[in-house]
């Protein structure tokens, strides 16, 4: 079987593109042969876009988790984490720490998700 590559454009410049191979194309093109997208491109960007919603639920559940323990939103949290003097909690700073990364996916993906879809994040 023959071993050609794929070029797609890549960043804002229209002339910066990657190399796929064959294999790791192959299945995207049957997604279009199979006319559940117009065309690679397409499926890229709609796979894409549903792994960001994924992920952004997948955040959004695990953001709420942490708010109903606390009842609190991050950021009064992150308030009583930073104005708290003296001995520390050493399960809230943990948790502190594990909730500003789900926040920070959480961004990450959404901008993902506005990026794809035009909008400004």
């Amino acid at each position: 079987m023959e071993s050609r590559s794929h070029i797609f454009p890549v960043g804002e410049k229209m002339n910066d593109t990657v190399e796929v191979s064959r294999d790791v194309f192959e299945p995207i093109a049957m997604l279009v042969r199979e006319g559940l997208y117009k065309n690679e491109k397409d499926a890229l960007k709609c796979l894409v876009l549903d792994q960001a919603a994924s992920k952004i639920r997948q955040f959004d559940f695990k953001i709420s988790e942490m708010r109903a323990k606390y009842k609190m939103s991050f950021e009064d949290f992150k308030r009583r984490i930073e104005s708290r003097i003296g001995e520390e909690a050493f399960e809230e700073w943990d948790d502190f720490i594990i909730w500003e990364s789900y926040e920070s996916a959480r961004s990450y993906w959404r901008n993902v998700e506005a990026r794809l879809k035009g909008l400004k994040a």
